[in-house]
């Protein structure tokens, strides 16, 4: 092989860089002539500040293009069904669904000096919020006399009056919590009130007809009939279990193991129930009743929280008729929240606690009824006449759930007839005619109950508004 001088080397060298110019230049030339192509990524863009909407919600779509200067545009929608677009871009969310809105984008071509166009789209989501709304009362405690108050003539038993003046304030409400503080049992001999309760099943005859669908029975009193007791009660809602959801109590390892939750709207709710004391120290066996273990429940709650959309902790605690909570409560109340409740909605004291907002670590403001009081009783002290029901708005939309909205109203358990008879009002029911009749105001050692001291006591324990 020849070799190549130093001269020579270079004169190659200088003719394959030429050589290389020239083809880039020609190549930019090429380009130049050739007509102008609009790839994926040089498309105009499809703006809005969101892209999921309830019904009846609008959004404004603009269309921006740094490419090239924009004529007109062209709006259509797939689906009008849907949602719905006007020729500026303005879209009306119509109904659920999904909805590709397409932009049809004419602009000058520079190459060609005419007009072109070309499409893009924007994906709209419609959703409706999922809403429930949730009620609450406190305990169902059949002292003796109001045990009495359901027997007939004929021997059978009902207890529709216990509920006949609230019951056309639950129907406005999707989930309805009543606590059945005292336990079921077939044998008319087991019938018995404090301190070992024994209820006929036509007190769940009468919880059903007033709309109750969420039965909570993890109580002191739970085990006052022993297995008996548990067996019976839970014989009894067996036949509801489609319609009614119970817990706190359990036939087997099996269910007490099984979170309890519910769908109610397109939204989960779970419903943790605890009792922190049992009156019975009779051996049981353990799964009969769930009792509070912190790290148990920690542990549930965060459970709870994986598979339901919203959770709500039902514990029975509390110093007995004491309308302050105790520091007890308060500690454990912050640690059901952190862990991630979203809702507490105690009982067991007998009187009425206030409900306080509580703020987590991480932003939340989780609602806490410390106790609602009794829900109807036989108690002969003022303030075991006052009672509350909580009432809780829960709303899930665009993969969110949260709590719209949570009031607190006041009730009264009305004892009437030389205390033979028993009913709950709200306390914006319970008029003249009405709260003269209450027992106690013929008992001069008792002293009134009248509305106006009622409202005085419900304002003085202190409630948060949300």
């Amino acid at each position: 092989m020849r070799n190549i001088s130093a001269s020579g080397k270079k004169k190659f060298v200088f003719i394959g860089a030429v050589t290389i110019l020239n083809v880039f230049l020609f190549s930019i030339l090429l380009c130049l002539m050739l007509p102008h192509r609009v790839n994926a990524a040089d498309k105009p863009v499809i703006e809005a500040e969101k892209n999921v909407l309830k019904p009846g919600q609008k959004v404004r779509l603009n269309v921006t293009w740094d490419e090239f200067p924009i004529k007109s545009i062209n709006w259509l929608s797939a689906n009008e069904d849907i949602a719905t677009v006007t020729k500026k871009g303005k879209v009306t969310a119509v109904s659920d669904g999904k909805v590709y809105i397409i932009a049809k984008v004419t602009y000058d071509d520079p190459v060609k000096n005419k007009e072109k166009t070309v499409k893009c789209k924007y994906r709209i989501t419609v959703e409706t919020e999922k809403v429930v709304t949730l009620a609450a009362v406190g305990d169902a405690l059949i002292h003796e006399n109001i045990l009495k108050s359901g027997k007939k003539k004929n021997g059978k038993y009902n207890y529709d009056h216990l509920f006949e003046n609230i019951t056309y304030y639950l129907e406005n409400f999707d989930v309805k919590i009543i606590n059945q503080e005292t336990i079921f049992v077939y044998d008319s001999e087991k019938y018995a009130g404090y301190p070992s309760f024994g209820t006929p099943t036509a007190l769940g005859d009468a919880m059903i007809k007033a709309g109750f669908n969420v039965i909570t029975c993890a109580t002191n009193h739970a085990y006052d009939k022993g297995a008996v007791g548990i067996q019976n009660t839970l014989d009894y809602w067996k036949d509801y279990k489609d319609s009614v959801l119970v817990t706190g109590i359990y036939g087997s390892q099996e269910d007490y193991d099984t979170l309890a939750i519910r769908e109610y709207n397109g939204i989960k709710i779970a419903f943790l129930n605890y009792t922190t004391l049992i009156n019975s120290g009779s051996k049981r066996e353990p799964y009969y009743i769930r009792y509070y273990k912190e790290s148990a429940v920690l542990k549930e709650i965060k459970e709870a929280k994986k598979k339901a959309d919203f959770v709500i902790v039902l514990p029975h605690w509390g110093i007995e008729y004491e309308h302050e909570p105790s520091e007890e409560q308060e500690k454990m109340a912050k640690k059901f929240a952190e862990a991630g409740a979203d809702a507490i909605i105690g009982c067991h004291p007998h009187v009425v606690q206030p409900m306080k907002i509580l703020k987590t670590s991480d932003g939340r403001r989780v609602p806490c009824y410390y106790s609602l009081g009794n829900y109807v009783s036989n108690m002969f002290w003022f303030k075991c006449q006052l009672e509350g029901l909580a009432e809780l708005t829960i709303v899930k939309w665009n993969g969110e759930t949260y709590i719209k909205d949570a009031e607190y109203t006041p009730i009264v358990n009305h004892i009437g007839d030389d205390d033979k008879d028993f009913t709950v009002y709200l306390l914006s029911d319970y008029q003249d005619e009405k709260y003269k009749d209450h027992y106690m105001n013929h008992r001069y050692w008792s002293g009134n109950v009248t509305p106006e001291r009622l409202k005085n006591l419900f304002k003085s324990i202190g409630n948060d508004k949300w």
